[in-house]
């Protein structure tokens, strides 16, 4: 039989007998089942997808400094 890796983007895992199953796809664990929602690491201590995973502060930009406030009236 041959191994399966996880399902997760970023990680370098194979799944085994308690793999997490999610959307018909399998995940070594929860955190990369949820895409390391809250950042949580991957169950194995040399894997870094849980930190890969995560966009960096930098990345996301700033879309919010960008947009109109709320206050702002409609132009006629």
């Amino acid at each position: 039989m041959s191994e399966q890796r996880c399902s997760c983007n970023h990680c370098s895992c194979t799944v085994d007998a308690n793999a997490v199953l999610q959307d018909g796809k399998a995940y070594c664990c929860e955190a990369c089942a949820t895409g390391h929602r809250n950042g949580e690491p991957c169950r194995m201590n040399d894997c870094k997808c849980g930190q890969l995973s995560q966009p960096k502060e930098s990345s996301v930009g700033n879309a919010l400094d960008e947009t109109f406030p709320a206050s702002d009236p409609i132009s006629p």
